[in-house]
């Protein structure tokens, strides 16, 4: 796999004017010669994020035109990087000091993983991150103890929201998920997973409460599941798609399935995962549909393959990759074996898989190789080592429109 190199857009290669040149053509006697580069922008920005990023390749000036800050809140932007700390906290949460890691070739405006925009705080923990807004808590200087607040903020526009009090204790929830789709609406949501209280061991899940940027308050609903649904493992990633919130669970003392529940209560699904669920399996938003990525053993190999949901009312899932480990992992020194083994432990953990493209990334092995793996060539290459950092690592890309549901 071929990662293109970094390529400095035209205005920091000299340039003094931020103004960009109406000549944003390609070669002459094209249909789109005359359009002016704000007709040129708005169209652009209808195209996905993929190509857009081939569209960079027509000329300069169209890299230019793509490339430049004043255009950045209308185009759609690729996946950047993912946020990540050096602590461990056995949930989906990041603690301060966060750090961001960017892909190779990917541009991508400077993010303040601190928080620093957020005022009057003594603390930042990031619990999510969805389509460029992050979710996090919010400690007040004044605050004693563990209060805290929600917030809701974009890094890239250093916009915020602060959330009203759910009315549940933080002993009550097992788990806090952000929902934001710009194709959906423009509003976000917060969803608290509810848990049993009576139960004090891998508690079921009683309720959802969502929040709704757009009515400004949470709403409690119970559960309609028709089966026990309890959460895996508090650090297991969730997706925000078509409006539902998609979470990996299990159906107590049955098997394990993937959750789901809409933004009004009206929709509640489980269904199973393919090859029976296993733990160290991964769920991601990609090309639009839902993908499970796992490994799949038969007695003889193990391969790692990457399920795409192809149908809701059928719960039908379609395998569109397969791969025997020996081929992924041998020519880097690592048997599937000591993969599987040591799954939990630190020895693999999986990052991200591309929203536009067929690339899967991971880390693997005690010095954290930050690896990428092209599903298309069937290449696997080393891009860095994060020695020091813990998962969870939460997939960033920058969302730099305004939001009305961001005012501050």
């Amino acid at each position: 796999m071929s990662i293109p190199a970094d390529r400095s857009p035209p205005w920091e290669e000299g340039r003094t004017s931020n103004r960009v040149r109406s000549s944003s053509t390609p070669p002459s006697g094209t249909a789109v010669e005359g359009l002016t580069d704000d007709l040129l922008v708005e169209i652009l920005s209808r195209v996905p994020a993929k190509s857009l990023c081939r569209f960079k390749c027509v000329s300069n000036n169209w890299l230019s035109l793509i490339d430049h800050p004043d255009h950045r809140k209308k185009l759609p932007q690729a996946l950047a990087g993912f946020l990540h700390s050096i602590s461990t906290t056995y949930e989906w949460r990041l603690e301060a000091h966060i750090h961001f890691t960017s892909f190779p070739g990917r541009r991508c405006p400077p993010i303040d993983t601190s928080c620093t925009f957020l005022p009057n705080h003594r603390r930042v923990d990031i619990l999510d991150c969805c389509n460029g807004l992050l979710l996090c808590r919010w400690y007040h200087i004044s605050s004693e103890g563990d209060e805290f607040r929600y917030v809701v903020c974009n890094p890239a526009t250093e916009k915020w929201t602060v959330l009203p009090d759910s009315g549940k204790a933080t002993g009550e929830v097992g788990a806090v998920r952000l929902g934001f789709d710009l194709a959906v609406s423009a509003h976000f949501h917060v969803f608290e997973l509810v848990m049993d209280q009576v139960i004090y061991w891998d508690p079921d899940i009683v309720g959802v409460a969502v929040y709704s940027s757009e009515t400004g308050r949470w709403v409690y609903m119970e559960k309609k599941w028709d089966a026990r649904i309890r959460l895996i493992n508090h650090e297991l990633a969730s997706v925000f798609l078509n409006g539902y919130l998609h979470f990996q669970a299990d159906r107590r003392k049955l098997f394990p399935c993937l959750a789901v529940v809409d933004t009004e209560g009206e929709t509640w699904m489980d269904f199973a995962v393919p090859d029976g669920g296993l733990i160290d399996g991964f769920i991601q938003r990609s090309q639009d549909h839902l993908y499970y990525a796992s490994f799949h053993e038969d007695g003889v190999v193990t391969r790692l393959v990457v399920y795409v949901l192809e149908n809701y009312e059928s719960k039908e899932w379609i395998l569109k990759h397969s791969v025997e480990t020996s081929c992924l992992f041998g020519g880097i020194e690592y048997c599937l074996a000591r993969v599987i083994d040591y799954s939990m432990d630190g020895g693999f953990h999986w990052v991200a898989i591309d929203p536009e493209c067929n690339l899967l990334f991971f880390t693997i092995g005690w010095e954290n190789k930050f690896m990428c793996y092209n599903m298309d060539r069937r290449q696997v290459k080393m891009i860095s080592k994060l020695l020091d950092s813990k998962p969870p690592y939460l997939p960033y890309v920058p969302f730099c429109a305004e939001l009305q549901s961001l005012p501050n």
